[in-house]
């Protein structure tokens, strides 16, 4: 009996023993398994329609003249168009969060993506540059706020563990498509006028739809607020927003935001207005535009390949690419020569480009990943808020001064204290706590 037992007992020992290899190698392979091609094909395409988003916006700055002798408009309610789509688009983050937490992330984005091409299409019979700024600007920016918005909310949930990669590659697509534009559309602008050019933005925003059907098939399951209203204030949106708002760091990282915006703002809206004051022609103003596009793709792309290798805080990072870039303003103010302003405009655009991608691995690090879609909207209505003032105040200064060169170096004393105002707090913070890295929330 004690001979027939023991092959019995010798089975279950080693049953057991390849279970426990069974779990070990599972372990093992959730720590080194690869990322899913569903994951790289919705990276891709929000790159693809973050590039679009960011083609139509920061490159309608082309249409700046033609639009203005279209409308016989002042230039600052020409710059309204432009900078009340930018402002909306990004100011209204907030109000496209608490929408996302309402009806999940995908139906979020498709309802952006059909309220902006339909208010875009309604802007092509538009004859008054009010209406113009209601149509375009507001509903369109609007549509445009959820749409960006909801792209980087999908890439933050899919891409937990490699935000600062993934971030700083949905960034680089904006770079590249600020290049792209503004060159393109002085060509379609040429072709079919800034009327016809604004339809054929609204068949490339179109490619958005299909993006917020494949992240609701990629996300089926992400939280959204329940029906009932009983706990209306006490789910996780209003929850963040009360902890983000008592946090020093991300409140005085909000307003240096606002501030940082205005200089950025006015080069984008006013760059060929700028060439024609230096005596240049508006096709030279796009090559210049496509000058800061070419910098901005650079600096996403240097963000991109050393952000692995850069051990410096990404807030600290943030306030140094300010001062950089309010220094290069400077520069492009006492340029007169083709290539010099070409260069500065490089070098303009090169900071521009390490702000922006630094900016939302900025946010991730102070609100971590759970706070990060509020503390993104709030990111975002900073943004707006300073692309919005940015266009009135350049062209009513503009109107009454008749120097651009004065309103890029008070625009650069901006850029500068921002950066100088927020790397202090950053470093009293820093002392008293450590910004929340991804790990936590992983």
């Amino acid at each position: 009996m004690e001979n027939a037992s023991r092959p019995e007992k010798e089975r279950v020992f080693i049953n057991k023993e390849e279970e426990a290899l069974v779990v070990v190698i599972e372990e093992c392979s959730k720590k080194h398994k690869s990322r899913p091609t569903a994951d790289l094909v919705l990276l891709v395409a929000c790159c693809v329609c973050n590039g679009l988003i960011v083609g139509y916006s920061y490159a309608m700055g082309v249409l700046f003249l033609e639009m203005k002798e279209s409308l016989h408009s002042s230039r600052a309610e020409t710059a309204m168009v432009q900078s009340i789509t930018l402002g909306v688009m990004c100011g209204g983050g907030l109000i496209s969060a608490f929408i996302s937490s309402m009806i999940g992330n995908g139906n979020t984005l498709l309802l952006g993506s059909l309220v902006a091409c339909l208010s875009i299409v309604s802007g092509f019979f538009v004859i008054s540059t009010p209406v113009l700024i209601i149509v375009v600007g507001v509903i369109g920016g609007f549509g445009l706020c959820n749409v960006f918005v909801s792209i980087f909310i999908a890439v933050g949930q899919v891409f937990k563990d490699d935000y600062k990669l993934a971030l700083a590659a949905l960034n680089l697509s904006g770079g590249i498509a600020y290049f792209i534009f503004p060159y393109l559309n002085v060509l379609m602008m040429q072709s079919y006028g800034w009327r016809g050019e604004m339809l054929i933005h609204v068949g490339l925003l179109a490619n958005c739809i299909p993006l917020g059907l494949y992240i609701k098939i990629r996300l089926p399951n992400e939280r959204v607020m329940p029906s009932s209203r009983k706990h209306f204030f006490s789910n996780t949106y209003f929850q963040s927003h009360v902890s983000l708002w008592t946090d020093p760091l991300y409140v005085t990282f909000f307003i240096c935001l606002i501030l940082r915006s205005v200089p950025l703002g006015l080069v984008t809206y006013f760059m060929l207005d700028i060439a024609v004051y230096k005596g240049f022609n508006e096709v030279d103003g796009s090559l210049f535009l496509s000058g800061v596009g070419f910098g901005n793709i650079i600096g996403r792309v240097i963000i991109l390949l050393t952000r692995s290798l850069i051990r410096l805080s990404p807030v600290k990072e943030y306030c140094i690419y300010c001062i950089f870039t309010g220094v290069m303003l400077i520069f492009l103010g006492l340029g007169t020569h083709y290539w010099l302003i070409m260069a500065f405009s490089a070098a303009f655009g090169l900071g521009y480009g390490m702000l922006s991608s630094t900016a939302n691995i900025a946010v991730f690090a102070i609100s971590g990943e759970h706070r990060y879609p509020t503390a993104l909207g709030i990111f975002n209505t900073g943004i707006g808020v300073g692309f919005g003032i940015a266009g009135p105040i350049g062209g009513v200064i503009k109107d009454n001064v008749e120097s651009y060169a004065n309103i890029l170096y008070g625009f650069s004393v901006i850029s500068i204290l921002s950066g100088l105002v927020l790397l202090p707090v950053s470093c009293l913070c820093g002392q008293k706590r450590q910004e929340l890295p991804v790990e936590e929330d992983s």
